[in-house]
């Protein structure tokens, strides 16, 4: 078994917009964003769709308040287990000016020393969704889209299926999925279809089967984006 994810982020991209087709994505179990989308989108997403929605804010989502999103659960500083998927979340991106959501490497290293207390009591996520990406992948020279070192350490850690994100636009083409050990590195920008495999459930005579990311199928990709 396996849950169907339609990961979005940074940008409204018309087929999922102004010529969206609910048929199109037909099996679809959840929306998941990796910030910088407007609440007004992903609403109109999740309501046409009719799945659940699970995000974590960008950093230029800093004007809008939990209010505004009508519907979907925030990821951020948590473990939410959803179909026998656990996702984990992290919002923001490197600290560049004064503005919300940034952090310095410190304050998301103890967002993450917060979650790897709560992955020990409850089981490591099989999906981290972020807005930024891990320091050295898919990441930029600038220090607005430098990724988190803290983030390789949760991939080494948790040794999740997926680790997806947004915040670097792939306009020059360069690859955008990266497998780094047992984990799959993607950057959806601006959407992504992908499936994750769903935990076998604990029994008294084996313990819960953890997922690798040795299994990758993409069923959506936007025109384009290689």
């Amino acid at each position: 078994m396996s849950l169907s994810v339609l990961a979005v982020a940074d940008e409204v991209c018309p087929v999922l917009y102004d010529h969206l087709d609910p048929r199109r994505w037909t099996g679809v179990d959840c929306i998941v964003s990796c910030g910088d989308l407007a609440p007004d989108y992903l609403d109109f997403l999740a309501t046409k769709l009719g799945v659940p929605l699970f995000y974590v804010r960008g950093n230029h989502d800093g004007a809008y308040e939990a209010s505004d999103y009508d519907v979907g659960q925030d990821l951020h500083k948590k473990i939410v287990d959803f179909r026998g998927v656990r996702m984990a979340g992290f919002e923001g991106c490197r600290r560049y000016n004064h503005a919300f959501p940034q952090y310095t490497e410190r304050e998301m290293s103890r967002f993450a020393r917060q979650e790897r207390l709560a992955a020990f009591r409850r089981g490591a996520p099989d999906l981290v969704v972020a807005h930024a990406p891990p320091a050295g992948t898919h990441d930029g020279a600038d220090v607005c889209h430098q990724g988190f070192e803290t983030f390789n350490r949760l991939v080494k850690a948790w040794k999740p299926a997926f680790f997806i994100h947004g915040h670097t636009h792939a306009y020059d083409r360069k690859p955008t999925i990266t497998v780094v050990g047992n984990t799959t590195v993607i950057n959806v920008f601006p959407y992504y279809r992908f499936e994750v495999p769903v935990r076998v459930p604990e029994t008294r005579r084996a313990p819960a089967a953890r997922t690798v990311a040795s299994v990758v199928e993409v069923t959506e990709r936007p025109h384009g984006v290689s």
